[in-house]
């Protein structure tokens, strides 16, 4: 059986003196913070997913993006209203000269008929004849849209309805460009002809004045075929 074990040697360790002292080593705590160059690479990821995100994101429709937008489009149409606009005024002009082109040719090539050593007139001709016919048509369709074009400027309101006009006045410019560049041509043929033939007489100068004003009423009429083609293009764009 064993003894009890004595106080003094129970409570031994407690009366050892203390050891030396020596400096305590304290672990250091673990990195609360991620490195420098950690740091960096990632605020780097960051902006760039950023950046990529903003690319592919929609623009706003309430932004400044859509306001610019919507500014270019509205210029665009002021522009091409007053291009319209100036060149439908310009375009009555140039009317009015085709029609007094056509006026005065078929008026001289209608009064050469009792003059020259012969005595000739030009409904002897059918190169005459058709110049005098097609430029009396021009004249009458020039005064319509004359007409058409100061009554459109006075009351709002056009004579025909649109897409319908725009086809119309395209397609008679160019009829009757080609009809006066065709009777030009054939008249100015006939009356070299003569000359050739003949000599020069008050008949052919005559002729050769009605032959100037249709090619210049040509001239007009091809004019207004370009401003009424642009005028048929913009309204499709």
């Amino acid at each position: 059986m064993e003894s009890p074990a004595s106080p003094l040697r129970t409570n031994a360790h407690l009366a050892l003196p203390p050891p030396e002292n020596h400096p305590v080593k304290i672990p250091s705590p673990p990195p609360s913070a991620p490195t420098v160059h950690t740091t960096i690479r990632d605020e780097l990821a960051v902006a760039a997913s950023e950046v990529t995100t903003k690319k592919e994101a929609p623009a706003p429709n309430d932004g400044s993006g859509g306001k610019g937008r919507r500014s270019r489009v509205v210029e665009g149409i002021v522009r091409r209203w007053h291009v319209g606009e100036v060149l439908g005024r310009a375009s009555i002009g140039v009317r009015v000269c085709a029609a007094a082109f056509c006026l005065v040719s078929f008026s001289v090539m209608a009064a050469d008929k009792t003059v020259g050593w012969a005595g000739d007139s030009f409904y002897r001709y059918k190169q005459y004849k058709y110049c005098l016919s097609v430029a009396v048509m021009g004249f009458v369709y020039s005064v319509f849209q004359a007409f058409a074009q100061v009554h459109h400027l006075i009351s709002g309101k056009h004579i025909l309805r649109r897409p319908i006009r725009y086809y119309f006045d395209f397609a008679m410019d160019q009829i009757f460009a080609y009809l006066l560049m065709s009777a030009s041509s054939s008249a100015a043929t006939r009356t070299d002809d003569w000359v050739t033939n003949w000599g020069e007489d008050p008949f052919t100068r005559m002729a050769n004045a009605s032959t100037a004003m249709s090619f210049l009423a040509f001239v007009a009429f091809a004019i207004n075929s370009i401003i009424s083609g642009y005028t048929l293009c913009i309204q499709h764009v």
